[in-house]
């Protein structure tokens, strides 16, 4: 599983003339942990409790600059962003209850056919998001 690691964001950041701050370094540290697909202001949320003075800015800025580097994707889900730091790829399951979001390895679902769509668009890449009950909370039923 292709995971962000901190070394080589380190290296990446050094390369471009950036500093790694304590900030930048707590966000990457908690996206290389989070398994839970954090919105922005979850991981604002997280780096405060450790660095109370972050701002929404630092967060979103280096959010932004992992997701052009190709280090997290972003994931759409209720009508928000969430930061997923698995870029392989994969497929993603979504708790209809209490919205969390799991992976889903590719290898899970079996092999899909598509169709012709109707423009003859070339579909290179296609991700599924099943939905349902996860176990904590069919647990709690």
């Amino acid at each position: 599983m292709a995971r962000l690691q901190r070394q080589i964001v380190e290296t990446m950041t050094q390369s471009r003339g950036l500093k790694m701050t304590p900030q930048r370094r707590a966000i990457i540290d908690y996206l290389q942990s989070a398994h839970d697909h954090p919105t922005a202001d979850e991981v604002l949320q997280m780096v405060n409790r450790k660095f109370p003075m972050t701002s929404r800015a630092t967060v979103y800025n280096t959010l932004n600059w992992l997701k052009q580097e190709g280090m997290v994707k972003e994931v759409f889900e209720a009508g928000c962003v969430r930061y997923d730091p698995n870029t392989e790829h994969h497929h993603h399951f979504v708790c209809r209850k209490c919205g969390k979001v799991e992976d889903v390895e590719r290898n899970v679902i079996g092999k899909v056919k598509i169709c012709s769509l109707p423009e003859s668009q070339k579909v290179e890449v296609f991700e599924v998001t099943l939905r349902g009950l996860c176990a904590n909370c069919q647990k709690k039923r």
